[in-house]
């Protein structure tokens, strides 16, 4: 039988208990909720929904939370999927189409793109926040010029594409499959590698890591290429849902990804954050979503929503950051 702590240690742990596990009991509690307010909201189509939409948001939140790691930031990840959707759409349409190439390439460019947009904030010293929305606007632009057209459609009999954002195994789509695996290397690559641990230390201390012999420039670039990868994965993961590509932004996934980033405990002042407790953000957002959506609440309500639960998180980081006296 569970007995609550008598002792002054014992409430003591049970308080940093609670502290490291917040994010769980607020994604419990709020499915609690639901699920007692929606009949409906526990089954499998529900939460194969959930997952699903929360797909395209969360490789791009990982790839975010890197960035943000190792102390930078970054606005043009989703000009960067945009982009690399388009390159994806043009290896599909015409004369020979190659999901290979499709496939191959679009990541690639996105992972450059990321490299470059990295080389530009950390050499030049512009602040990330204006260097990225500078270049947030350049790729958006060329991405438009490169789709030329209101709307690509993927041919019908390219099914080997459309099956990354429209196909299923076992009854779970396998762009889930693809978001945890891309999770699954994230997390090593932060807690296993050294790479991982000398971008905490960027993101912590740059001056102490430079002491300490860690290329500072050079692990905060190639986090930005990492977002970049993981936006140009996005991208064509969003071309096969649809089975095309808009050249209109998708503002949304903007604002979705940094709510997502911030509520899964990567702090905008650097060297904090777990792809575990991301993840927990992501599906707590989509979770928020999916409620709104059953609520039947309008488009800009949904928004403003969010934009509160973005306003919340960032206070609960900046007085984190108070505390811990940073």
């Amino acid at each position: 039988m569970y007995v609550l702590p008598s002792t002054l240690t014992d409430r003591s742990v049970l308080r940093e208990w609670i502290g490291r596990n917040v994010l769980l009991l607020l994604f419990v509690t709020l499915c609690v909720v639901l699920g007692v307010a929606y009949f409906n909201f526990f089954t499998a189509n529900n939460w194969i929904l959930i997952l699903q939409s929360s797909v395209i948001v969360g490789i791009m939140t990982i790839g975010l939370a890197f960035v943000m790691i190792g102390g930078g930031f970054d606005l043009s990840f989703a000009a960067t999927m945009l982009f690399c959707g388009a390159v994806a759409a043009r290896f599909m349409i015409g004369d020979e189409p190659s999901t290979p190439a499709a496939l191959i390439v679009a990541p690639l460019v996105g992972a450059v793109i990321g490299l470059a947009n990295g080389a530009v904030i950390v050499f030049s010293g512009i602040s990330p926040l204006l260097g990225t929305i500078a270049n947030s606007l350049i790729i958006r632009a060329l991405g438009v010029l490169f789709v030329m057209e209101t709307w690509m459609e993927i041919p019908g009999d390219a099914s080997a594409f459309l099956f990354i954002g429209q196909g299923a195994l076992g009854g779970v789509p396998f762009s889930v499959y693809l978001f945890i695996a891309i999770a699954v290397i994230a997390h090593i690559v932060l807690t296993k590698s050294n790479y991982g641990r000398r971008l905490f230390s960027c993101g912590a201390n740059p001056r102490a890591a430079r002491v300490a012999g860690v290329p500072v420039p050079a692990t905060q670039v190639v986090s930005y290429g990492i977002c970049g990868l993981c936006a140009g994965i996005a991208g064509v993961v969003n071309v096969s849902s649809v089975g095309g590509l808009s050249a209109v932004f998708n503002v949304s996934y903007l604002y979705d990804v940094i709510t997502a980033v911030v509520i899964g405990g990567v702090s905008f002042f650097g060297g904090i954050g777990s792809i575990g407790t991301v993840v927990l953000g992501i599906l707590i957002l989509g979770v928020l979503k999916n409620a709104m959506i059953i609520m039947n609440l309008p488009h800009y309500t949904q928004n403003a929503v969010g934009g509160v639960f973005l306003i919340i998180a960032i206070g609960i980081d900046s007085y984190l950051q108070k505390l811990r006296g940073r």
